[in-house]
């Protein structure tokens, strides 16, 4: 998808997609003139489209994006390490779940 990140908050997160893909310098645009251009280009022309296509198939795989295990197991460490603060009575609070985090683990 094509997008040219402005003030709302849908533009920002396709542009993140777009460059977690890989696909950011081909897809973010910075006017709405460029915009139009790069939509009638890719429209006209079915081997730029295809090799886009092609590039997103090609990270499919291994981009974190993709991973739905991984995002799942780590909303879960969230979770568990919201919960533990809740219990221990602290108040909530800004953390970061990391992938090797043995304190909170996803599992138990």
């Amino acid at each position: 998808m094509i997008t040219l990140p402005l003030e709302k908050m849908a533009t920002r997160v396709t542009g993140s997609l777009c460059l977690v893909t890989g696909l950011g310098e081909e897809m973010i645009v910075p006017s709405m003139k460029e915009y139009e251009e790069r939509a009638v280009s890719l429209a006209l022309s079915r081997p730029k489209l295809q090799a886009l296509t092609n590039k997103l198939k090609s990270v499919r795989m291994t981009c974190p994006l993709f991973d739905t295990t991984r995002w799942v197991r780590n909303l879960e460490r969230g979770y568990f390490k919201m919960w533990n603060l809740h219990c221990s009575g602290q108040r909530p609070q800004h953390f970061q779940v990391t992938k090797n985090d043995l304190e909170y683990p996803y599992d138990r």
